[in-house]
């Protein structure tokens, strides 16, 4: 670890006396960053996993037990240790609180708690987990308290790059796949709706301060839609972002969010919406041209790695396509390589950021 500090320290003095940093005129667009996916999971408990492989069969493909099978740090780790600019977090709607509070799986696992000590999660607000009832290990367990640690980092991080949060509002779990499943009290998703989302903006504000959002206002500047701020005056550069968060929305009933007059939120959407500036296209070996055209007027999101394949076969592959395609947000759960499987991660030569100018 010493070692790491040492070299980090010099390596971006070396950066900053030289010129390798991006200047406050930067388009944002142009700063590339290494982002984690579901950032704030950690691995299921391995007797979960081990129950979960007996029914791999009747489970399918698209529910191999070995795809969630990767955990990350908290958030200021990540940040400090590996250069993380970019976190997802999967947020669970529960307005009257408890609708979480059982881990339903661990009926079947001796030893195992169903409920977890403390109310947490029998308050109301919105809770962190991948998959409810089977994959809810976690770092934070509520909104909140994963809002509270990115501000307490940035507070003492003056002037960091921007961190893009990317938010996704769940919609689906297994009880709402399988009748079997909700029959033996697994929970189904609360559907996000207008209400919903407004309470989603207001746990947002109530604990970072509005200057430490960058909202799809401050981008609009005097233009009518963040399309023509793009085409008239171009993407915002850092000195606009810079120590802020900038949140991107994903996932249930987003076109209800789409509504809202002065979100709080910018959201993945489709190129012909002019008040798209974010896309995404996680497979960047299949759309690596596309991406590379988009990213000249989009921000696009792309993944490196997915369902911990690339870890396993210590294939780099697809961070490869990543690369060449020109996504300026790349997300990954490998920063760090996991020794169970190879010596698979991924990072930029400065640790922090690449330079792009599509």
């Amino acid at each position: 670890m010493i070692r790491f500090f040492v070299f980090s320290c010099w390596f971006f003095c070396f950066a900053y006396l030289y010129g390798q940093f991006p200047s406050d005129d930067t388009p944002l667009n142009e700063i590339r960053i290494l982002a984690s996916h579901n950032s704030y999971k950690k691995k299921p408990h391995h007797k979960v996993l081990r129950f979960l492989k007996k029914f791999q069969g009747r489970l399918g493909e698209q529910n191999n037990p070995d795809y969630i099978d990767y955990e990350h740090l908290p958030f200021s780790e990540q940040f400090n240790n590996y250069g993380i600019r970019g976190i997802e977090l999967d947020v669970n709607y529960d307005p009257k609180g408890g609708h979480y509070k059982r881990r339903r799986v661990n009926l079947f696992l001796l030893g195992q708690r169903q409920r977890l000590k403390g109310g947490e999660l029998k308050k109301p607000g919105f809770k962190i987990l991948h998959i409810s009832d089977v994959d809810f290990e976690t770092n934070y367990l509520t909104l909140k308290s994963a809002l509270n640690d990115l501000k307490t980092w940035s507070e003492a991080h003056s002037g960091h790059l921007p961190i893009y949060v990317n938010i996704e509002a769940k919609g689906s779990h297994p009880a709402d796949e399988s009748k079997s499943l909700k029959r033996l009290g697994f929970q189904t998703c609360i559907p996000f709706d207008s209400i919903a989302y407004v309470s989603l903006e207001s746990e947002i504000s109530s604990v970072l301060n509005p200057n430490q959002i960058y909202s799809p206002k401050h981008f609009r500047d005097t233009c009518l839609s963040l399309r023509s701020r793009i085409n008239t005056l171009g993407w915002p550069t850092l000195k606009e972002a810079r120590g802020k968060f900038i949140f991107v929305l994903e996932g249930s009933n987003q076109h209800v969010y789409k509504s809202f007059i002065d979100p709080l939120m910018f959201y993945y959407g489709d190129i012909n919406d002019k008040n798209t500036a974010f896309l995404l296209r996680n497979d960047p070996v299949a759309s690596s041209a596309e991406i590379h055209d988009l990213a000249k007027h989009f921000m696009i999101r792309t993944r490196s790695d997915s369902g911990t394949r690339e870890s396993r076969e210590n294939n780099y592959h697809t961070w490869e396509s990543a690369l060449k395609s020109h996504a300026q947000i790349i997300s990954t759960d490998y920063y760090k390589a996991d020794s169970r499987f190879s010596s698979y991660s991924v990072g930029f030569p400065n640790g922090l950021f690449e330079l792009i100018n599509p």
